[in-house]
């Protein structure tokens, strides 16, 4: 274990003893920190040059405190990108916790090779886009702002890990799309609240009061983010096959989050697992970018 890790575990550790509102107030504002923006990988570098690019201003959901990255109107610009002949059938691609676009590049080329366009954005604090906090709300009104300029539904929607979950919900509140794919996905906001907690080294006995403590921090005007970022209550409509990937050794994402998304979606999805691919590497993998591909490519009626 890091340094850095070991110190700020032994940290919570006394702290959650020896003054529990301490512990969730400092927890609470690194909970949110999107850390420094992750660059684009050698490997996908030649995908993200050739995106046609477009500035988005967005407004920020979380409000503790300005923004010191927003400007005077409090917005932020967002990143965003599209690959593809302009007339021809969008696919929604939605990236992860301290990733970006450009991490889709293989699935990317392949997208556009089947003769499909793909757009997708670096969310808030991520990438080239501007803001130093993302939370969900963010990616369903970045979402919904791209899916108002299209003429037509997404062909398919993409995500990968917390950006499974934010374009699941957004499919759940009349996001319209033909197909969903989900890789290496969350199945609940407070699956990650629950993943801080055990990371940092918070006292599990504190867990309730962390994940109180995170949603006041940043999202004080909306008390029911965990009710509305649960896509095993609040699923994916029937009408959109769901196909789930998921790497069996993933230790950011556990493989059982997706078998518990793919039961609750069991009349209109399906489960691919791999092996050996871990969170990140499973993006690139043959075998997974050729199942999307089929999945994509299936009658509407199977």
């Amino acid at each position: 274990m890091p340094l850095t890790q070991r110190a700020t575990r032994a940290t919570f550790r006394v702290l959650g003893r020896a003054a529990p509102p301490a512990a969730v107030a400092l927890g609470s504002a690194l909970y949110w920190r999107t850390g420094a923006p992750a660059p684009v990988r050698p490997a996908d570098r030649a995908v993200h040059d050739a995106a046609r690019q477009a500035p988005l201003a967005h407004r920020p959901t979380a409000h503790r405190g300005r923004d010191p990255r927003a400007d005077t109107a409090g917005t932020v610009t967002v990143a965003t990108y599209s690959w593809g002949e302009p007339g021809a059938p969008a696919v929604l691609l939605v990236h992860g916790w301290r990733s970006r676009a450009s991490a889709f590049g293989r699935i990317i080329e392949d997208l556009t090779g089947a003769g499909l366009r793909a757009v997708a954005y670096d969310a808030p604090g991520h990438g080239a886009s501007g803001g130093r906090r993302r939370t969900g709300l963010d990616d369903l009104a970045i979402i919904r702002r791209l899916s108002d300029a299209e003429d037509a539904p997404w062909a398919a929607v993409i995500g990968h890990s917390l950006g499974v979950l934010a374009a699941g919900i957004a499919l759940h509140e009349g996001l319209e799309a033909e197909r969903f794919t989900a890789i290496s996905g969350l199945t609940s906001a407070r699956v990650t609240t629950d993943g801080f907690v055990r990371t940092a080294g918070i006292p599990w006995a504190l867990r309730d009061r962390f994940a109180a403590g995170a949603q006041r921090y940043a999202l004080p005007d909306h008390p029911d983010v965990y009710e509305r970022f649960d896509l095993l209550r609040r699923t994916v409509p029937a009408s959109v096959p769901a196909l789930w990937v998921h790497d069996a050794g993933d230790r950011v994402n556990p493989h059982h989050l997706s078998e518990q998304l793919h039961e609750a979606h069991a009349a209109s999805s399906e489960l691919f697992t791999t092996t050996g691919l871990g969170h990140n590497k499973i993006l690139g993998d043959p075998p997974v970018r050729s199942r999307i591909q089929d999945h994509l490519a299936a009658p509407a009626s199977a």
